[in-house]
Order: structure tokens, then sequence, then C-alpha cells
């Protein structure tokens, strides 16, 4: 599996934000509210051996600790779906939109925790050819 760096995350969040049509989104790229939990997150989700481990660790660990001023859930999905996407079996979420934000705006209020997340990401993945 292939290890984020924090230039990495932060070059996401940058590309989500520029891409937003949101009026909060603007001139919001790349800036940081908690720059130590995007590192924790970040440095120690690539010591996670299980894809679903490391994916619902970083879900849960950016979307509930706002490392960014916005667009933490969106970096979070996005960051969970890659871990889970570059692994040998090419995991692909196959969970609608809806049902993707849903889950995100549900971990983020605190009413999943980061097992819910590992066990919904298993739950909504297939292998791709």
């Amino acid at each position: 599996m292939e290890d984020f760096t924090i230039e990495e995350v932060i070059g996401y969040q940058i590309e989500i934000i520029l891409a937003s049509d949101l009026d909060e989104d603007r001139g919001l790229e790349g800036l940081l509210l908690n720059p130590g939990n995007l590192d924790f997150t970040v440095t120690f989700s690539n010591n996670f051996p299980d894809p679903f481990e490391r994916a619902a660790f970083v879900l849960h660990g950016l979307a509930t600790g706002h490392a960014f001023v916005q667009g933490n859930k969106r970096v979070a999905f996005l960051l969970a779906a890659l871990i889970l996407l570059r692994t040998p079996e090419r995991y692909t979420l196959t969970s609608s939109d809806e049902e993707n934000d849903r889950f995100v705006r549900d971990v983020a209020e605190g009413r999943k925790t980061r097992e819910d997340a590992r066990v919904w990401l298993c739950s909504v993945v297939k292998k791709s050819p």
C-alpha cells in the first residue's frame, strides 16, 4: 500500500476546494485549522497493514478532527477511497453519492465510530477487474 504524505493530502484538499462552487469554500484552499490532527492521522494511518482499518482510521480521523478549515469530510472520503483503490485488489466503492455523503456526515457528527466506518467500507466495495 502506498503511503500518503502531508503535502499530498494538502494538495488533494486544494484541488477539492478549487473545484467547488460553494461560496463557503472560496479562498480556503490549503488552510489548516488543526495541523496536528492532519499530521497524526496521515502519519499513523501509514502503519496500518489492513486497508480497511487504514481507510476507516483516515475517514474517521479527518472527518472528526477538522484538520482543514473547509473540506474535511470530502478529503476524508477521498483518501479512504484511494487507500482501498491502491490495494492489489483495487477495491472500488459501489455506494451512491447520497449514501456516501450521509455516512461521512454521520461520522463527522459523532454518530458513527471508526469500527462502523470499517464495517461500512467492507460492505460497499467490490474488487476491480
